[in-house]
C-alpha cells in the first residue's frame, strides 16, 4: 500500500486474543503509544479478518496456512482511509489503525481493513514463486496486488488509479537500474507512483492475456511486462 513500510512497535505487548476458539489467522494486537485496544476493537478485527481469509483463499488457495495478523495502533497512516500496512513473507501481514481518524478503530476496520488483506495476501501469495527482487518486481507485484484488491474486493484504492501520462512513468521505471530501492521515490511528488504505474502494467496484462490478478499470481515480472507492452 505505501512504499515504505511504517515501522511497527520495536517495544510491544501482545495482548491476548479477544475471542477463544479457531480462528482462520492469528491476530496479535501490539500496545504501542499507551493505546490498547478494547475488547470490541478485537472482536471487530478478528471477524474481519476470519472472514477475509476465507474468502480469498477461494481465489488464491496457497494462501499460507498460519497466517499471522499483527496489528497495532499509529498516527502514520494514509490520510483518507486511517490506516496502512505490509506483508512480510512468507505468512505475516502488519497492519497499522489510527485510532482519531474516520471514526475510529472499529469504523476503519469495518470499512477499509477486508480490502488491505485483499491486497496484503496477494504479496504473500506472489512471493512464494516470485519473490521482489528488483525494481520492477517491486511495481507489478503491487500493482498486481492492487489490480486483486480492486478486482475481487469491490474497493477503489486511490493507489490505483493512474493518470493519462502513466506509459511515461512505464518507460522512466524501466530505464532505472534494476537494483534501485523503492526508498528512491519517498520524495516523488507523483503520490504513489510506483504502485500507480504496476496496476497499469497488469491492467494492460489482463487485458491481453484474458487472465485475472489472481491467474496471473505466480507469472514472472518480465513475462508480466511483456504480455502489458507486447514486447
Amino acid at each position: 500500500m505505501n512504499s515504505a513500510c511504517v515501522a511497527f512497535a520495536t517495544v510491544a505487548v501482545i495482548l491476548p486474543s479477544a475471542w477463544c476458539g479457531t480462528h482462520e489467522a492469528t491476530v496479535e494486537f501490539y500496545l504501542a503509544d499507551g493505546y490498547r485496544f478494547s475488547t470490541a476493537e478485537r472482536n471487530a478485527i478478528e471477524a474481519v479478518t476470519d472472514a477475509t481469509v476465507v474468502e480469498v483463499r477461494h481465489y488464491l488457495p496457497t494462501l499460507p496456512p498460519d497466517l499471522v495478523l499483527k496489528v497495532q495502533a499509529g498516527e502514520k497512516v494514509i490520510p483518507e482511509t486511517g490506516e496502512t500496512g505490509y506483508a512480510s513473507p512468507p505468512s505475516i501481514v502488519y497492519w497499522i489503525v489510527d485510532p482519531r481518524r474516520n471514526g475510529g478503530v472499529t469504523a476503519i476496520t469495518r470499512t477499509h481493513l477486508r480490502a488491505s488483506l485483499f491486497e496484503f495476501f496477494h504479496h504473500l501469495v506472489r512471493d512464494q514463486t516470485v519473490p521482489s527482487t528488483s525494481l520492477m518486481d517491486h511495481v507489478v507485484s503491487g500493482g498486481m496486488a492492487t489490480a486483486f484488491e480492486r478486482e475481487f474486493s469491490g474497493a477503489a484504492p486511490l493507489w490505483g488509479v493512474y493518470p493519462d501520462d502513466v506509459m511515461d512513468w512505464v518507460k522512466e521505471l524501466i530505464a532505472l537500474p534494476p537494483q534501485t530501492e523503492e526508498d528512491h521515490f519517498q520524495s516523488d511528488p507523483r503520490r504513489w507512483m510506483t504502485l500507480k504505474t504496476g496496476t497499469y502494467l497488469v491492467d494492460l496484462a489482463m487485458r491481453s492475456s484474458g487472465q485475472s490478478a489472481a491467474q496471473l499470481v505466480s507469472t514472472p515480472t518480465d513475462d508480466v511486462i511483456r504480455m502489458a507492452l507486447g514486447r
